[in-house]
């Protein structure tokens, strides 16, 4: 919120969090740094900026937050087309090198479950 990872949220923060709208902004991995210097400097920060974290993100926050189990609806995967778009989640990469254990649902069910599966075995998860 507002630049600031945040590990747990109050009511009030879940409640603001549920309404943000274009105040939340998806966040990987790669987009940390990016989301959380642009939230420091906006002029935006009264109104509550949110990153809204994936799989990958949450894992890699929940690491560093020595969080080591959570859980989750569903994991990104491998999309439609994918071998040809080369569109896959950061999830599958950071399943295979942050050490916590995600509970999930398993994969989304509009993504390419089979070549999800490949790049998992791939990656040795």
């Amino acid at each position: 919120k507002n630049g600031i990872c945040r590990i747990g949220l109050s009511e009030e923060e879940l409640e603001d969090l549920a309404k943000a709208g274009s105040r939340a902004k998806k966040c990987s991995t790669r987009d940390l740094p990016i989301i959380m210097a642009s939230s420091l400097s906006s002029e935006d920060i009264g109104n509550n900026q949110w990153g809204a974290t994936t799989v990958a993100s949450t894992m890699k926050l929940a690491h560093l937050a020595g969080i080591r189990t959570f859980v989750t609806g569903g994991i990104g995967g491998v999309h439609r087309d994918g071998h040809i778009t080369m569109d896959v989640s950061a999830d599958l990469l950071e399943l295979s090198r942050t050490p916590v254990i995600v509970v999930s649902a398993g994969i989304k069910s509009i993504l390419d479950i089979e070549r999800t599966l490949e790049v998992l075995e791939t990656y040795s998860v």
